[in-house]
């Protein structure tokens, strides 16, 4: 079997993300993506009801599609705390990617908690490091990522982006805040100097009042990939672009930096 991945994808890849609270609507949700031509899946896994985080119920889900999967399992789940310390919770990723899931998103304060979810304390790096290694090793792919629930400048994200890059993920993603025009105009030049400067795939989101436009707009300067529920349910309303919306933007816009001449 061909090996999913999500490095393999055309680009900007749009992710659909899935928040259900309970196994059967997440494989439902896959099913009727599919239909709409998802290409790859992004499962919040802590926000499924605890008698689901079981690795059975992890190869189920990365069962139920022949398209890449990323495994998702943050610190908290909108209002809800994970009850598991960085050591468990990232021993549950690496069932993920055990149990077929093509990728796995690690926050960049992994094992030395954080503001903003970054860390430079060096045993906790190194510790990510060995990770990240042991998770190539499996064969799988790793998210490093920061939300980070204020604005910043371009040059603070470039900083923070080569750092990260340097631990050896195969993505970095970054999301921050933009609530004024000169954050707006700022994330905008924030996308474009970190495709100018990553080796690696990136991803740079915003959140905020600007958040809906840029997540519009951010694939097509170059970030990797974007996230996009199928639907809103009551469980999970979010931010980001309805999957409809965003590839008939994409679609119909027909333009990207690359396009550009005289822009490498």
């Amino acid at each position: 079997m061909k090996k999913k991945s999500f490095l393999m994808l055309e680009r900007p890849v749009i992710t659909c993300i899935i928040g259900e609270p309970d196994l059967a609507r997440d494989i439902a949700t896959i099913k009727n993506a599919e239909y709409e031509g998802a290409k790859a899946f992004a499962v919040h896994f802590d926000r499924l009801d605890r008698q689901y985080q079981t690795e059975e119920v992890l190869k189920k889900i990365a069962d139920s599609t022949t398209r890449p999967v990323m495994m998702l399992l943050y610190r908290a789940a909108g209002e809800r705390v994970m009850p598991y310390m960085d050591e468990e919770r990232l021993d549950i990723l690496k069932s993920a990617v055990k149990c077929g899931a093509a990728c796995i998103d690690i926050t960049a304060d992994s094992f030395a908690p954080s503001p903003d979810e970054y860390t430079k304390e060096p045993s906790a790096v190194d510790r990510q490091i060995r990770y990240i290694d042991e998770i190539h090793e499996m064969g799988g792919e790793v998210v490093i990522s920061s939300h980070v629930y204020h604005s910043m400048t371009c040059e603070q994200v470039v900083e923070h982006m080569l750092d990260v890059e340097k631990r050896g993920p195969d993505i970095a993603k970054i999301v921050t805040l933009a609530n004024t025009q000169e954050e707006f105009l700022e994330a905008i030049r924030t996308t474009m100097e970190l495709r100018k400067v990553m080796k690696i795939p990136f991803i740079h989101l915003c959140g905020g009042e600007f958040a809906k436009p840029l997540r519009l707009l951010e694939p097509l300067l170059g970030s990797f990939l974007t996230f996009c529920p199928l639907t809103y349910t009551q469980d999970f309303i979010s931010i980001q672009p309805l999957y409809s919306n965003m590839v008939s933007a994409i679609r119909n816009l027909s333009w990207s930096i690359g396009d550009v001449k005289g822009i490498d």
